[in-house]
């Protein structure tokens, strides 16, 4: 089963390295986005996000992590792309500037289409 990876690291500088060591391993249909350690930004008040809703952020807040999404064919090749990133970011387990979440997809639809397996693509 193919399974979806979500990379969040503080350090945007090891990012090009953590890709570079998934290309490696040929994975390199990687989305990225930058997001804000909101947590961080806003102790003095309280937020209550809508669910589902891009929010504007308000002035001050600026980039601080980066979040990479990838569909990887499964468990083993997930695996192999925390042993490759831990490399850059350091043990997972221990890191305070990065976290990395893996969860199967039963259902794919559309791309990517590459080595996933027949069998996934129908869905």
């Amino acid at each position: 089963m193919a399974y979806m990876m979500m990379l969040v690291a503080e350090d945007v500088e090891q990012i090009n390295a953590v890709l570079k060591a998934w290309e490696d391993i040929h994975v390199d249909d990687i989305v990225f986005m930058e997001s804000t350690c909101f947590h961080r930004e806003a102790r003095d008040r309280p937020h209550i996000p809508m669910r589902f809703m891009f929010e504007r952020l308000a002035q001050g807040q600026r980039q601080c992590s980066v979040t990479l999404f990838g569909v990887v064919r499964d468990e083993a090749m997930v695996q192999q792309c925390i042993v490759q990133a831990e490399t850059v970011v350091g043990e997972f387990d221990i890191a305070e500037n990065a976290m990395l979440v893996a969860w199967p997809l039963p259902i794919i639809r559309g791309f990517p289409r590459q080595d996933l397996g027949r069998g996934e693509l129908e869905g």
